[in-house]
């Protein structure tokens, strides 16, 4: 089902910049599990905006180049999680003032610089990668108990969709309860007769970004709907700001409406969140009887 967010009034950032951030956010190093030589051995670092009733968590992978670097001694009033408009808007998630405040927030911050190309980024679909936003999605399912979501951000679209492949690939798809495709990569793709999870996929009706078309969020529905998913949904939001690079600002990153984009990723989780978590075995050795 497709929906259209019509966006006549910008509501100001100036709601989220009043909200009050959860005190006990934090940073977590999370150490990786593949091992090679051309692995970097350096954890993933992580930052958790908890919420006070939490009926999931979101797993958020940048795109861009994917690193920031923030260290141990990272808190909330580090600028990437303060004053980022797009960051702001998904720790709201955590708040009640801003959203119904019922999600775990976790952004993911890769050890190395993800390299991009043509709009893609080879390193994205690699085994290190990808291994590390499996052991991200389980320690935080592990440590918080909560249904773990995907989401991924232009060239972190990369990251969730070949992630949830590899994890179907694992037999541990059970790891993740839900994926969310936002400005994805044309490139992006789905196991379309497998993936039977709610997946919203989420674009600005009039992004500029080459690499990000409205078409391409288009057949990743119509693909998912035609193999059975129902619970596939399309949202189209409109209004903002055109300011800045076409790829890394403005409609792309949903730039003057944050708080109606914080809404819908609010709305579609909680429509398919359960209000407590399942267990599931999350390694081959938890799955043996």
């Amino acid at each position: 089902m497709q929906f259209l967010l019509s966006t006549a009034r910008v509501i100001s950032l100036l709601c989220l910049a009043a909200a009050p951030w959860a005190a006990s956010a934090q940073v977590a190093a999370v150490q990786p599990t593949h091992k090679s030589l051309l692995s970097s051995s350096d954890p993933t670092m992580t930052f958790l905006f908890p919420a006070q009733d939490a009926v999931a968590t979101l797993v958020f992978i940048p795109g861009g180049e994917g690193r920031r670097g923030f260290g141990t001694d990272a808190t909330e009033k580090h600028g990437y999680f303060s004053v980022y408009p797009f960051n702001r808007m998904l720790r709201s998630l955590s708040d009640s003032g801003a959203t119904s405040g019922r999600f775990n927030v976790v952004i993911f911050d890769s050890p190395t610089v993800l390299h991009t190309s043509s709009h893609w980024s080879g390193q994205r679909t690699g085994a290190d990668h990808l291994s590390r936003v499996a052991d991200v999605v389980r320690h935080y399912k592990e440590q918080l108990g909560k249904p773990v979501w995907l989401m991924g951000h232009s060239m972190g679209s990369i990251s969730v969709t070949e992630a949830y492949k590899r994890l179907q690939d694992e037999q541990r798809a059970a790891l993740v309860s839900g994926l969310i495709v936002s400005a994805g990569q044309n490139g992006t793709s789905l196991n379309w007769e497998t993936t039977t999870l709610p997946v919203l996929v989420l674009h600005h009706e009039a992004d500029p970004c080459a690499g990000n078309t409205v078409g391409h969020a288009r057949r990743i529905v119509t693909k998912l709907h035609d193999a059975g998913n129902l619970s596939a949904d399309l949202v189209l939001v409109s209004g903002g700001s055109s300011h800045g690079d076409s790829c890394r600002n403005g409609y792309h990153m949903y730039l003057g409406i944050e708080p109606e984009v914080a809404k819908v990723l609010d709305a579609f989780m909680s429509r398919h969140s359960a209000t407590s978590a399942v267990k599931t075995p999350s390694t081959p050795e938890e799955r043996k009887p």
